[in-house]
């Protein structure tokens, strides 16, 4: 059995009246993957943030490579060999690629600061092995999401570290991403590079895990051997998909204490009420895009990283230009920005709600009501009696876990921030509601939570548009399920009927243009 590399003893960490972490005791082996699950808000971000020098702890000890570990800071983590990737973007989108990757890796000399050009070389061969299509000189703002966290990567796996935490690595990349960085993961563990993993697919911890520990309100239920899993194999055998589930399923029942099964419900959809058309909307991305969204209905639309799901979504609510025609009831609407959108009855709940979606130095009162300002103001004025009242009645409403309606939006999981971007829509009073990747980086708990609020939505006449570029999210939710490729609709398939996930996936990689 691999050596400790870290040992974590009965860490606790206490907020103002919340214990985020109670007691929280596992070690981590060297050469391993060694995965930490839990629902949002369960004190894996707080973990991280204690190994990290983030936050310091309130209880307990921590051994690294055989020594008291206490950093005074991140930067005191990462110089004793803890590096870190974070979930939310973590690039300078002014600057180049070149002048991202080398950004914080300069040496000074004679009271200059020059990059050092054997590590900044290692980072650039990090990067083409990753994605040899991004050049350094281009600038980061015009990246893709998806390549833009190939950056972020890049920059962890190629530190010099004994440790390198990775929160949600895959959440913004397509498969072809996903496999790449398996395979850097797996040549790390040759080179006994320890990796912290923090996913909430669970898919993917059965397939590079070695070891998994399970929070649930901040306290350990368990660390145990992925190979330990009730009838877990990785064989391609005929059984190894069951056994997946029943794998899938022993680990769901730690992280809630129950097993989430979603089914898809058929929505109560007004055929003959067409609610918003898009007629040959096209851009630099989108080409030829026309569809019907109905009264009460959920549409989806699949597709992987780059297919346009996004860009159909901003081409909407008027954040891209197009050329095309969008109709709402019936007629021609002029959507040049977001609050043309918003005055035509539409909301967005955007795939970055951090950058996009949330003022997040303000407190969650302050940032419900500002799609809709009327909610809390009487002939003008804004009253404080009337926010606090609202936020409360969200809070309850969409479960949002929280201290109070005071609490700063960026002490949130990510989870209930997603939660406070849906209660800013459910506010606007629309009636169409856009959300592009509604459940990106949450767990399977909040994921039914918002799925239950979606149905919600349409079961009280509103329509919901689904962005996603998750397969079972659009089979579990959708009414249609329209296909991307190459910015451009492929095929609309009606749910409820037998659908084949083969061709499905033959459509949205391009193998059955």
């Amino acid at each position: 059995m691999q050596e400790k590399l870290l040992e974590i003893r009965d860490i606790s960490k206490y907020y103002p009246g919340v214990t985020a972490l109670k007691g929280v005791s596992f070690d981590i082996r060297r050469g391993s993957v060694h995965c930490i699950v839990g629902e949002n808000g369960a004190g894996k971000s707080t973990l991280i943030k204690i190994l990290t020098g983030a936050e310091r702890r309130s209880e307990g000890t921590i051994r690294f490579n055989g020594r008291e570990f206490n950093p005074h800071g991140t930067r005191d983590a990462m110089r004793s060999g803890m590096s870190v990737l974070f979930q939310e973007l973590n690039v300078v989108n002014q600057l180049t690629v070149q002048d991202n990757l080398s950004l914080g890796k300069e040496k000074r000399k004679l009271g200059f600061f020059k990059r050092d050009p054997e590590l900044i070389g290692n980072i650039y061969e990090v990067l083409r092995s990753l994605d040899p299509s991004i050049s350094l000189t281009q600038m980061v703002e015009d990246l893709s999401v998806a390549q833009k966290q190939v950056i972020e990567i890049a920059k962890a796996i190629a530190s010099d570290s004994n440790v390198i935490i990775m929160d949600e690595p895959t959440a913004a990349i397509s498969d072809e991403e996903v496999n790449r960085l398996f395979q850097i993961i797996r040549k790390l563990k040759t080179r006994d590079v320890t990796v912290v993993y923090i996913s909430h697919r669970l898919s993917e911890i059965f397939e590079i895990g070695d070891y998994v520990t399970v929070l649930r309100d901040g306290r350990m239920i368990d660390t145990k051997a992925i190979a330990d899993f009730a009838g877990y194999c990785k064989d391609d055998a005929p059984s190894a998909s069951s056994s997946m589930d029943a794998a899938c399923d022993e680990l769901i029942r730690m992280m809630l204490g129950k097993v989430v099964a979603e089914r898809y419900i058929p929505s109560d959809v007004d055929r003959g009420a067409k609610v918003l058309e898009l007629r040959s909307v096209s851009n630099g991305k989108l080409k030829d895009v026309s569809f019907a969204l109905y009264k009460g209905e959920i549409l989806g639309f699949y597709g992987l990283v780059g297919s346009g799901k996004t860009e159909i979504a901003k081409a909407i609510y008027g954040i891209d230009g197009r050329e095309g025609e969008v109709l709402v009831g019936g007629k021609l609407a002029a959507i040049a920005n977001p609050a043309d959108a918003i005055g035509e009855g539409i909301a967005m709940v955007p795939e970055e709600r951090r950058s996009e979606g949330l003022f997040t130095n303000l407190t969650i009162r302050e940032n419900i009501p500002m799609m809709n300002l009327r909610t809390i103001s009487k002939n003008g004025v804004f009253s404080r009696k009337r926010e606090r009242l609202l936020a409360r009645r969200y809070i309850e409403k969409v479960r949002i876990v929280a201290r109070d309606e005071d609490q700063r939006v960026s002490e949130l999981s990510g989870g209930n921030q997603q939660k406070v971007v849906l209660s800013k829509c459910l506010n606007a009073e629309s009636d169409i509601i856009l959300m592009d990747e509604p459940t990106r980086g949450i767990d399977v708990g909040a994921k039914e939570e918002i799925h239950n609020l979606i149905r919600e939505l349409a079961k009280n006449g509103k329509s919901v548009i689904v962005f996603t570029s998750e397969l079972p999210e659009v089979l579990n939710l959708c009414d249609r399920i329209i296909l991307l490729y190459d910015g451009k609709i492929m095929r609309t398939l009606e749910n409820g009927r037998n659908i084949d996930h083969g061709s499905v996936m033959r459509v949205v990689t391009g193998a059955g243009v």
